[in-house]
């Protein structure tokens, strides 16, 4: 491939071309300089917003996909950066944000509940047990809201660091 801007050999006055590999870098870099910060924060967030949702089961894969684990992080790592945008950029740049970060929240602790569930019938040994924790049904789920370090109503909800 050419290039119209061929750059000189290290060490040498002569010219040559770039290489695809290197024009790829360039543009990359290109991007990296002129993309707005504050763009690729957004972008990022609503990268999390549908990761989440999707290993909670509430893509179009539902089964397959389904790890509640990665949804945490997804969850965790959304809630990191909407409390910077919320700081830095002003609560109205982050407003759109709060809203599907508290549902994904309140799906994930339903969620987790159902698996405790299920483990705590399943070690049990009293009639087989409850059915294993997955894709909520309808594609949606209800419980209390999650918080850090627990909730209102005394349950015993997920918060950074349990272990899921």
């Amino acid at each position: 491939m050419s290039t119209d801007e061929p750059t000189p050999v290290e060490g040498g006055g002569e010219e040559r071309e770039l290489t695809q590999e290197e024009m790829v870098a360039a543009e990359m870099l290109r991007r990296l300089m002129t993309t707005p910060v504050q763009d690729v924060v957004f972008q990022t967030m609503a990268t999390f917003t549908d990761m989440a949702a999707i290993r909670m089961g509430l893509g179009p894969r539902a089964e397959q996909d389904f790890d509640l684990p990665q949804a945490g992080l997804a969850i965790e790592s959304l809630r990191a950066l909407l409390a910077v945008t919320n700081a830095i950029m002003g609560e109205e740049a982050a407003k759109p944000f709060a809203e599907p970060l508290a549902q994904l929240q309140m799906a994930f602790a339903e969620l987790v509940e159902q698996a405790k569930a299920a483990k705590e019938g399943g070690e049990g040994g009293e009639g087989g047990g409850a059915a294993p924790a997955g894709p909520p049904a309808g594609g949606a789920a209800g419980g209390d809201i999650w918080t850090p370090g627990g909730n209102q109503s005394g349950g015993k909800l997920w918060k950074p660091g349990d272990k899921v």
